[in-house]
């Protein structure tokens, strides 16, 4: 799969840094149904991108950090998170210190895997195929 990942990305995967984060397809297919709004998507993405880095714990992005890459402000994510929050989607733990003594809020994405997991079992057993249809 990597080797096809990179055949259609190109260099855009393979320099440096830069990679790629895998995402289910039924959050794609399903984020009407589960109710993300644009904005919402979009900071799921990125903490799909930090927890994909790091897999062994939950991501701890910075707020100002997704929002200068979504070109908006800080209040716009934290809004788009307190969203996510009531719909049990995302939870952010309780503050701690990495091992440089930063201040860091981890996102807990279990109701976000159980969501998905729900819709993909939905999925299986013959639900909604229009939006699965290529």
């Amino acid at each position: 799969m990597e080797s096809l990942i990179r055949q259609r990305w190109g260099t855009a995967v393979t320099n440096g840094r830069t990679g790629y984060t895998a995402v289910p397809d039924v959050l794609i297919r399903r984020q009407n149904e589960l109710d993300l709004s644009a904005n919402e998507m979009v900071v799921v993405l990125n903490l799909l991108l930090h927890w994909w880095l790091d897999a062994d714990e939950w991501p701890y992005p910075r707020m100002s950090t997704i929002a200068k890459r979504m070109g908006t402000n800080r209040r716009t994510v934290e809004r788009a998170v307190k969203s996510l929050e009531s719909k049990g989607l995302v939870r952010r733990l309780a503050w701690e210190h990495d091992t440089n003594g930063l201040a860091i809020r981890r996102f807990d994405l279990s109701g976000l895997v159980a969501a998905l997991e729900e819709s993909a079992i939905s999925v299986r057993e013959g639900g909604a195929p229009t939006e699965f249809a290529p």
